[in-house]
């Protein structure tokens, strides 16, 4: 398998995203009592709708994606968002005002000389459903819970807001749990997050009239 790249343009008319998080549940006939046992499992699947494409041109890299795909058999990166996430951070108690500018994740202060680079893990053979991380800008309140990271190439919906000490530290929780334990100072995309995906099948594309192309994707995680 191969990682390809997933074309930037144009941008998803909608998206649905799925967590499965496969779980079995029996119910008593005879108490009414409710039993479940959960697989400790969880992956991502989602359908991708394009806008309408005009001219054979525009669509062409699509046409090139879905070859290179090879159906099911290469991955790709997909954007939860084509809209960089903002991580709210609060204005400076000393009267500075705090833009941010996420170009190569930076913080930029306005009269001030703080930056604001990359977040990471801090500490291997981390497991389960949260992470210590450091590099964020502290103390606040940096991301807010239901936003995204991906780390070690696994998309993660944060279940709690993300509060940072003063030396930057911060322990992250989100779902489905880690599959595979992050080495020590692996770098959190907090900004452009994104699922490691493939296809489920591969779709057909319809052409209408005009050379207008019209299509659906269904893509299901790397797991």
């Amino acid at each position: 398998m191969a990682t390809i790249t997933f074309p930037s343009e144009p941008v998803a008319q909608s998206m649905q995203w799925k967590l499965n998080q496969p779980t079995q549940v029996n119910m008593s006939a005879w108490t009414g009592r409710r039993q479940a046992l959960s697989s400790g499992r969880g992956w991502w699947e989602c359908m991708y709708q394009l806008p309408p494409v005009v001219t054979t041109t525009a669509f062409n890299p699509w046409r090139s994606f879905l070859a290179l795909a090879r159906g099911g058999a290469n991955e790709f990166q997909v954007p939860v968002d084509p809209t960089p996430q903002e991580p709210d951070v609060a204005v400076p108690t000393d009267g500075r005002t705090l833009s941010l500018d996420f170009i190569a994740n930076e913080y930029i202060s306005q009269g001030g000389t703080s930056t604001f680079g990359a977040a990471y893990v801090n500490g291997a053979a981390q497991t389960g459903r949260s992470l210590i991380t450091s590099g964020w800008p502290g103390p606040d309140t940096v991301l807010s819970a239901g936003e995204f990271v991906t780390i070690n190439n696994q998309l993660l919906q944060l279940t709690a807001d993300v509060v940072s000490d003063v030396a930057g530290a911060a322990t992250i929780t989100f779902e489905p749990p880690i599959r595979v334990s992050p080495a020590n100072n692996d770098a959190i995309e907090f900004r452009n997050p994104y699922a490691l995906m493939y296809l489920t099948e591969t779709p057909p594309y319809t052409v209408e009239p005009g050379y207008v192309y019209n299509l659906r994707l269904e893509f299901r995680e790397l797991i």
